[in-house]
């Protein structure tokens, strides 16, 4: 693994089993799908919401603000 992937690997291994499990399914849904672009765009959507909203937000994968 690259050192992005080791990153994301750990950062999912902070979440609790049932975000995990939320993040796993997710993650299934998206490679599951023919259509993905429309699934990255509602979530590149929802982060850039969550990092504008919340001024205490941490990212989980690389620990920025």
């Amino acid at each position: 693994m690259n050192n992005d992937e080791i990153g994301i690997l750990n950062g999912f291994f902070q979440l609790p089993h049932l975000q995990k499990k939320k993040v796993v399914d997710a993650i299934n849904d998206y490679l599951d799908s023919t259509d993905r672009d429309p699934i990255r765009a509602e979530y590149d959507l929802k982060f850039e919401e969550l990092r504008n909203s919340d001024p205490d937000f941490d990212c989980k994968c690389c620990g920025r603000r």
